[in-house]
């Protein structure tokens, strides 16, 4: 009876391990099948953000389109991730090493996109400084770097303008700025953008350009 008794036991709870296994199984099961739901909808929404943003340029808001593309891809790189495994698993480790470096190569290249400030300039009329930024920007397909020419008042945009050469970048940009309407931004001691703007309507913006010289990809 002894024995007979001791054999139950062990088979019920044999028995109860084997539920409680099919249980854990069940919920990773389910877990896989969720995660795998979230990674396909970030993929194909991250996919439709993007050429949306390349089809259709008029849409609002289509500038933020590009980040919440990577944010969607990031996920889905993420939801790769298998929950039955732990993290140190060298399946995982992969996906969170390509995490790693798929956000590091997206900052690096906002970063360099970003350009840097190459001239400057303030007028201030007594009441709130106006100010003038050249920000310089590495544009490969052109061969050359753009010129991001802005004015603004604080925080707020007042006009701002691009200038590029194809296969040329000047090295020297400086800005005369002697009458709060009216300011010229000169590269290489040879182009001369100008702009006359007036509060609440729209800049005008001319380049002078020397005799035979390559005219600037974008004129006014």
């Amino acid at each position: 009876m002894g024995d007979g008794s001791a054999f139950l036991a062990v088979r019920q709870e044999v028995a109860v391990n084997l539920q409680l296994r099919g249980h854990m199984d069940q919920q990773q099961a389910s877990g896989k099948a969720i995660l795998g739901m979230v990674r396909l909808f970030c993929l194909v929404a991250g996919s439709l953000l993007l050429l949306s943003s390349d089809v259709w340029t008029s849409l609002p808001g289509q500038g933020a389109f590009p980040v919440i593309s990577l944010a969607l891809f990031l996920i889905a790189f993420l939801a790769s991730i298998d929950i039955s495994l732990k993290l140190r698993h060298p399946r995982n480790l992969i996906i969170i090493v390509c995490a790693i470096i798929f956000i590091g190569s997206v900052a690096a290249h906002f970063l360099w996109r970003d350009g840097t400030i190459v001239a400057k300039a303030r007028f201030d009329p007594g009441i709130a400084p106006f100010d003038i930024t050249v920000r310089e920007v590495p544009v490969p397909v052109t061969n050359s770097h753009h010129f991001i020419v802005t004015l603004k008042r604080g925080q707020y945009p007042v006009t701002s303008f691009r200038y590029f050469w194809i296969g040329y970048t000047p090295k020297k940009v400086r800005i005369e700025w002697t009458r709060l309407e009216a300011f010229n931004v000169i590269f290489d001691e040879r182009y001369t953008a100008t702009c006359n703007w007036r509060w609440g309507s729209e800049a005008t913006w001319t380049m002078k350009v020397p005799t035979g010289a390559e005219a600037p990809g974008d004129q006014p």
